[in-house]
């Protein structure tokens, strides 16, 4: 290559990243008062059936109700931390996407910052899709296990869902003999009945999905020219990585379709793995109580003030992507020769409504 090829600008870069998608998290909200300078996070639970009002002797008065009796269930956030180092002597290194020539006139600080940038982004990244998964489990199990680096379960929190609400199917979807449609009907019921909510929008793993729709009981169902029960036609959300595939009615329900193929990287063996799993059949309405809670990381001296001004601006707030808190943290070594920045979030996904979803296995 010729020093006049890397003087027109012939050098290029290409970097392989995919931003996580968050669309299970998505159900999940902040709501006002959901992040706390505290330890634990508590939670005030009030449950009431469907009662109803009796007939009373004329002259003996009223039927008193007790609207006091609520129960108060406390929890301890899991704990993110990722953090990324910069070797001053690197910058004296090329780096990446950047020719010879360019490089030897960038300012020292520039290239820093540059790399702590990428850095904080790369790093937040990987905290978006713990919290994912913490949506992925919670609703395809209603309970938490997460590992840390080494495989080892380091949060466990069990919910306590009714088994009802995680039923396996009598017959395999992928058997033409299993009725589907009936699987759907008695699940929605189940959440109905135990939630007090219309589950409305279903969420199916990949075989699921191609065995829902090569079913030809199901076809014959949605190609009824009397009525209109439902409509296939696929549309990809590239906001949220999901494609709403159309949408169905079953009995008195009217779900919205749709599948999440996304991935993430498993911490332990690296394999691809999918947050909904193939033959799973997520339930759930969008008036569904779920919450996104946080416990504030404490870091109350702030960024090592050599170098607070390389702190990337969009991550000084504490509501990183709007969603949850996230804390950062930039500091040096004594002899100012290393930088280490680093992201903490201590964010707990809740599914306050425990009755109000449901995961359907669909192979037993």
């Amino acid at each position: 290559m010729s020093v006049q090829s890397f003087r027109e600008g012939w050098m290029q870069m290409f970097e392989q990243r995919r931003s996580p998608n968050m669309f299970l998290q998505r159900f999940f909200t902040l709501k006002p008062g959901g992040a706390s300078n505290s330890k634990m996070v508590a939670l005030d639970i009030q449950r009431f059936g469907e009662a109803v009002a009796v007939v009373v002797a004329r002259g003996s008065g009223v039927n008193f109700n007790d609207l006091d009796i609520f129960t108060t269930k406390e929890f301890e956030p899991p704990q993110y931390g990722e953090g990324v180092s910069f070797d001053v002597n690197d910058l004296l290194e090329r780096m990446v996407g950047v020719d010879p020539f360019s490089a030897a006139a960038r300012p020292y600080a520039a290239q820093l910052m540059a790399y702590m940038v990428k850095g904080y982004s790369v790093i937040n990244d990987k905290i978006v899709r713990g919290v994912e998964l913490q949506a992925a489990q919670i609703l395809q199990t209603g309970k938490l296990s997460l590992t840390d680096k080494d495989d080892a379960v380091r949060f466990d929190l069990d919910f306590k869902p009714k088994a009802t609400h995680f039923p396996t199917v009598g017959t395999n979807w992928s058997n033409g003999a299993s009725d589907k449609i009936n699987d759907l009907g008695s699940l929605a019921e189940v959440i109905r009945k135990d939630g007090k909510v219309e589950p409305d929008v279903i969420i199916l793993g990949r075989s699921a999905l191609r065995n829902l729709l090569k079913d030809t009981s199901v076809k014959e169902f949605l190609d009824n020219r009397r009525y209109e029960v439902g409509t296939i036609a696929p549309q990809i959300s590239a906001r949220s990585g999901a494609t709403r595939y159309g949408r169905i009615t079953v009995d008195t329900y009217e779900f919205e379709l749709w599948t999440y193929p996304d991935t993430y990287d498993h911490p332990n063996t690296g394999a691809p793995t999918k947050y909904i799993a193939d033959d799973k059949v997520v339930m759930l309405s969008n008036q569904t109580r779920l919450d996104r809670v946080s416990a504030r990381v404490p870091h109350p001296i702030g960024p090592d003030p050599r170098i607070a001004s390389i702190m990337p601006g969009r991550l000084t707030s504490t509501a990183a992507g709007g969603n949850f808190d996230v804390t950062p943290n930039l500091y040096c070594t004594p002899n100012g020769k290393q930088v280490i920045g680093e992201l903490e979030s201590r964010t707990l996904l809740l599914p306050v409504q425990i009755d109000g979803f449901g995961c359907l296995d669909t192979e037993i």
